[in-house]
């Protein structure tokens, strides 16, 4: 468990204008969320806060690679991140978020907690599809079971195995076939 302080930044004591920070983000910082998948990471978060009176810009930029599982095969492999995306954060009354993803703080906050948005923009920069570029390098027992080409058990075994009642019915539409012809 890594100490949540290294993810926390003392926005108060900082004056208006841009100020840049660096993350480095491993397994064991995905582990603090729900679901925990990416065990291997190796993720550097370069980000800046852009200062203002009433509101702030975070832009976070994450690059490196995580280990995941492919989705055709479920064998390991590596995907590279590499994504930009931008926090707006304003003061008011209260802390909440509103509708629109805006996190509003409130003047009893002095500390802003990145740890959230470091990890929603990795997984945002995460492809849609994680599948090996070449379906060679998937796992070829799990590629022929896919396609069919793995025959598990014979015609025989699974007529054995039908139950009697849909035995009967089997039947039934071969019967028709034959007297409409």
């Amino acid at each position: 468990m890594r100490d949540s302080a290294e993810f926390e930044i003392p926005y108060t004591g900082l004056g208006l204008g841009r100020h840049a920070f660096g993350f480095q983000l491993d397994g064991t910082f995905f582990q603090e969320f729900e679901p925990p998948g990416l065990v291997n990471a190796d993720i550097r978060a370069e980000t800046e806060l852009d200062r203002f009176d009433e509101m702030m810009h975070f832009d976070v930029r994450v690059t490196g690679t995580v280990d995941t599982a492919c989705d055709r095969c479920d064998a390991p492999m590596t995907v590279s991140v590499d994504h930009r995306t931008r926090y707006v954060i304003k003061f008011g009354a209260s802390t909440h978020k509103t509708d629109d993803d805006i996190l509003v703080l409130g003047p009893a906050d002095h500390l802003l907690d990145v740890r959230e948005f470091l990890y929603e923009t990795t997984m945002l920069g995460m492809p849609l599809r994680r599948a090996h570029d070449d379906i060679k390098d998937c796992d070829q027992e799990v590629v022929r079971w896919l396609t069919g080409s793995v025959d598990d058990a014979p015609d025989e075994v699974q007529e054995e195995e039908m139950d009697p009642r849909w035995a009967a019915l089997k039947g039934l539409g071969s019967d028709e076939d034959e007297k409409t012809d």
